[in-house]
C-alpha cells in the first residue's frame, strides 16, 4: 500500500499556526475587507494638502500606514489558508480577493509619496520641528529624498500600484503550478512500498542512504517540473520582464540596479560576492571529492549531495529540536528566548507537519500587529531543526521590529533578513558541536553544517549568476525559453561542480524552475550575503558575551530605521568590505578540512 499525507483536516490543531489569532473566523476576515473598502476612499480627502500643516501631514501619513497595515492582515489570513492547502479552492479565491483589494489599498496611497517630495524641503524641516509626532518620520523623509530620481508623479505612482496585482500573475501561476497542479511519479522506498512524491515529501527520499532511492527521487522530481517546463519558463520570463519593466518606469539603468538602489546596498556587494564565489570554487570541488569518497562511489552525482553521511541519524522528536534550539539562543538572552518559546509552544506560532496540498520546504511570515508565522516540513531529522532555527531567525527579527517599531519601520530588508536566519543556524550549530562529542554525531554535524552552506554559499551564488544572465539579456531585447534558461543554468553548473560530479543535463538545467525565490528581483543573492555577516556575528557574540549581543538586539529591533548596511554595521559587521564573505569561505573551508579528517580513506557506507 502506498504511503499518502494526511488530509490537512487530519493534523492536530496544536501542530497548525494559530489562524485564529489573525481573525477569529472566515467572517471577520470578510468584516475587515469590508472596513477596507470604506476607507479606501477616504484617503482622498489627504490628497493635495499633504503640505497644508505639520498636523495635516501626519494625520495622512498615519491614515496612510494604518490601510496599508490593514491590506497587510487581509491577504495574510488567506495566504496562510492556502499554504497550509493549496488545493482548497475556496482559499485560492480568498487570496486573490485579498491580492485585488490591497493593489486598490496600494493605488489609493500612491499620491503620499510623490507628493511629500513636492513640499520644499526648508517647509518641511519646519514642519517636522513644528509637530510633535512627525520627528518619527525624518528617516522617512531622508530616504524618500535619496530616491527622488525614481519616485514618479502622484498618476504614475497610482498606476504602477493599480498594476502590482496584474504584475505579480507569473509568481502566482508558478505557485499554483507548483503546489496545487504539479504532479510526481510515485518510486518504490528502501522496503519497496510505493511512496507518493509530493512537494513536502520528496526531500526524505531524496536523502535515502540508497543510492536507487535517492536517484529515483530526485529524477521524479526533476520530471514533474519537465512535464511543464515551458509554462514554468513562461512565468519566469514573465517575472523578469517585469522587473525590467519597473526599473524603467522607475529610471533605473538595469534591473540590478533597481534592486540595489531600493535599499542603499552599493553594488560592489553584489559583485564582489559573485567575484569571491568564483575565486573560492576550489574549496567546492574539495568538498565534492570528499563526498564522493565517502560515499565510496565512482562518480559523484547531484542526487548524492544531501544523504547524509552516517549510518544511523540521530532522530530528534520536534519537542526536543525546540529545546535545542532555545538552548542555542541562550547567549542572546532571556529577553530573546522567552518570546521565541512562547511562540513555538502556547501561540502556536509553527505549523509544523507535512499535508496533502502543503507547500515544500519552509517559510516565516505575519505582518505589522500579528505575531509571526512559520510554515515547515518537520521530518525529525537535524536538518529540518536547522531549517526550524533558520525560520526562527527570521521570526524574531519581525517580533523584535514590530515590538521595537511604528509601522513606517515596520519592514525589513531581505539583505538583512538572511543574516538573522543564518544567526540562528551558527549559533545552534556551535551549541551542538560543543555538546555533542559523538563522533558520529560530529559527523552528522558537519554535513549538516557543509549542507547549509551549499544551499546559501553554492546554489544561491549559482541562481544570482543566473538571474543577472537572464536580466541582461531581456534587457538587451533577446528572447528566453525553456531550453535557454536550462542552458545557461547548466554552464553555470558545469563550472560549479567541477570534475568530480557528473550532469545529467536535463534535470540538473531544470533547478532554475524549482525555486520561486527568482520571482523576487535579485532576492538570492542575499542568502550568500546573509550567511557571511551572519557568521561574523555569530561568531562575535561567541567570542564577546554580553556586548555583542545587545549589539545584535539592536539591530534586531531595528527595522528600516536605518540602512540595511548601517543596521549590520550596528551590530558589527561592514557588508561593503569583502572580508565578511572572504571570513564565511574561511569557515567553509575549515569546515571541509574537519570533514576529511573524519572521513579518512572511506568509504564511511555505500
Amino acid at each position: 500500500m502506498a504511503k499518502t499525507l494526511p488530509q490537512r483536516s487530519e493534523v492536530t490543531e496544536e501542530r497548525q499556526w494559530n489562524l485564529a489569532s489573525v481573525y477569529p473566523s472566515d467572517a471577520a476576515w470578510e468584516a475587515a475587507c469590508a472596513q477596507a473598502h470604506a476607507a479606501i476612499p477616504g484617503m482622498a480627502r489627504f490628497r493635495g494638502t499633504l503640505g497644508e500643516s505639520g498636523a495635516t501631514l501626519l494625520e495622512g501619513l498615519q491614515a496612510r500606514d494604518a490601510l496599508l497595515t490593514l491590506a497587510d492582515r487581509l491577504v495574510l489570513y488567506p495566504g496562510m489558508q492556502l499554504a497550509g492547502d493549496s488545493t482548497n479552492q475556496v482559499y485560492t479565491a480568498r487570496n486573490e480577493q485579498a491580492g485585488s483589494l490591497a493593489a486598490r489599498v496600494a493605488g489609493a496611497v500612491a499620491f503620499v509619496e510623490p507628493e511629500i517630495l513636492a513640499i520644499p524641503p526648508e517647509r518641511r524641516q519646519t514642519l517636522v520641528a513644528d509637530t510633535p509626532g512627525l520627528g518619527i518620520y525624518a528617516h522617512y523623509f531622508a530616504t524618500l529624498d535619496q530616491h527622488r530620481d525614481h519616485i514618479r508623479s502622484a498618476e504614475v505612482e497610482d498606476l504602477l500600484a493599480l498594476a502590482g496585482d496584474v504584475m505579480y500573475s507569473p509568481a502566482r501561476i508558478h505557485f499554483t503550478l507548483e503546489d496545487a497542479d504539479l504532479k510526481f511519479a510515485t518510486i518504490p522506498d528502501e522496503d519497496g512500498t510505493a511512496v507518493e512524491i509530493a512537494q513536502s515529501t520528496v526531500w526524505p527520499l531524496i536523502r535515502s542512504r540508497t543510492r536507487a532511492v535517492r536517484q529515483a527521487a530526485w529524477e521524479a522530481y526533476a520530471d514533474g517540473y519537465l512535464s511543464v517546463k515551458n509554462a514554468m519558463a513562461a512565468t519566469l520570463v514573465g517575472a523578469i520582464k517585469r522587473d525590467v519593466f519597473y526599473a524603467r518606469a522607475r529610471h533605473y539603468p538595469t534591473a540590478l540596479d533597481a534592486a540595489l538602489g531600493a535599499d542603499n546596498i552599493p553594488a560592489q556587494v553584489f559583485h564582489n560576492l559573485l567575484d569571491t564565489y568564483r575565486r573560492h570554487l576550489p574549496v567546492w570541488h574539495r568538498y565534492f571529492e570528499i563526498r564522493r569518497r565517502a560515499l565510496g562511489v565512482d562518480t559523484l552525482a547531484v542526487y548524492d549531495l544531501h544523504v547524509p553521511l552516517v549510518r544511523t541519524q540521530h532522530p530528534i522528536p520536534y519537542p526536543e529540536a525546540v529545546a535545542t534550539i532555545c538552548a542555542g539562543m541562550a547567549p542572546l538572552g532571556a529577553e530573546y528566548v522567552e518570546p521565541m518559546r512562547r511562540g513555538v509552544g502556547a501561540e502556536r506560532w509553527v505549523d509544523a507537519y507535512p499535508n496533502q496540498g502543503k507547500g515544500s520546504g519552509a517559510f516565516s511570515s505575519g505582518v505589522y500587529g500579528t505575531h509571526p508565522f512559520l510554515m515547515l516540513n518537520y521530518d525529525d531529522t537535524l536538518q529540518t531543526l536547522s531549517t526550524l532555527a533558520h525560520e526562527l531567525g527570521h521570526s524574531m527579527h519581525s517580533y523584535f521590529t514590530w515590538q521595537t517599531q511604528p509601522p513606517v519601520y515596520g519592514r525589513y530588508s531581505m539583505f538583512v533578513a538572511e543574516t538573522a536566519s543564518n544567526f540562528n543556524q551558527a549559533l545552534v550549530r556551535a551549541h551542538l558541536l560543543q555538546t555533542h562529542t559523538d563522533a558520529e554525531f560530529q559527523l552528522e554535524l558537519l554535513a549538516e553544517a557543509l549542507a547549509n552552506f551549499y544551499r546559501y554559499f553554492f546554489i544561491m551564488p549559482t541562481l544570482a549568476r543566473f538571474e543577472l544572465e537572464c536580466h541582461t539579456r531581456v534587457e538587451r531585447g533577446e528572447g528566453l525559453s525553456a531550453s535557454a534558461l536550462s542552458a545557461i543554468m547548466i554552464d553555470l553548473l558545469r563550472e560549479g561542480y567541477g570534475p568530480a560530479m557528473a550532469i545529467d543535463e536535463a534535470r540538473a538545467g531544470i533547478l532554475w524552475a524549482q525555486f520561486s525565490h527568482l520571482f523576487a528581483n535579485f532576492y538570492v543573492y542575499q542568502y550568500a550575503t546573509g550567511i557571511s555577516a551572519a557568521t561574523a556575528l555569530a561568531d562575535g557574540v561567541l567570542r564577546d558575551g554580553a556586548p555583542a549581543a545587545q549589539r545584535y538586539l539592536d539591530f534586531l529591533k531595528a527595522g528600516n530605521s536605518l540602512y540595511s548596511i548601517d543596521a549590520l554595521r550596528l551590530a558589527g559587521v561592514d557588508m561593503t568590505a569583502p572580508e565578511p564573505v572572504e571570513r564565511a569561505f574561511g569557515v567553509l573551508a575549515d569546515l571541509v578540512d574537519r570533514l576529511d579528517g573524519l572521513v579518512g580513506p572511506g568509504p564511511l557506507h555505500g
